[in-house]
């Protein structure tokens, strides 16, 4: 069995009473594509919070601040024969939102309400409703 890890964010910000969180359509995910968040694999010795800095940054061009060590693991099997734990640490923007989409893997982003983003996510709801209790 083979073993992979990726890390990411989920994203967000405040909209006046409420928070919405940032989803991103990765368009190399199969042939239809899924929504998501930011993440990517590790490279060389980064750390899990490096790896999701640095692919947060690339997907969408933005540096985040990280609220502590709040994050969520799931554990999956993306192909026969392979293991996958996807890291994802709770982020804020760090100075803005001017976002710039790696198209070469992101189709498209969304800025969302809790509600509204659970209904879209493909895969990681329970990521979302995980990490936004704290």
């Amino acid at each position: 069995m083979k073993y992979e890890k990726s890390c990411g964010a989920v994203i967000y910000r405040r909209n006046g009473a409420e928070n919405e969180y940032l989803l991103v359509f990765n368009k190399k995910a199969g042939a239809n594509g899924h929504w998501g968040f930011p993440k990517g694999h590790r490279e060389g010795t980064e750390n899990e919070y490096e790896t999701a800095a640095r692919e947060v940054f690339e997907e969408i061009g933005i540096s985040v601040v990280f609220c502590g060590n709040t994050k969520a693991t799931t554990t999956y099997s993306p192909r026969e024969g392979i293991t996958k734990d996807a890291v994802y640490f709770l982020a804020t923007p760090k100075n803005n939102t001017n976002i710039k989409l790696q198209y070469s893997e992101i189709a498209e982003y969304r800025w969302c309400k809790f509600v509204e983003a659970k209904s879209l996510l493909t895969y990681d709801a329970p990521i979302l409703e995980k990490l936004s209790s704290f």
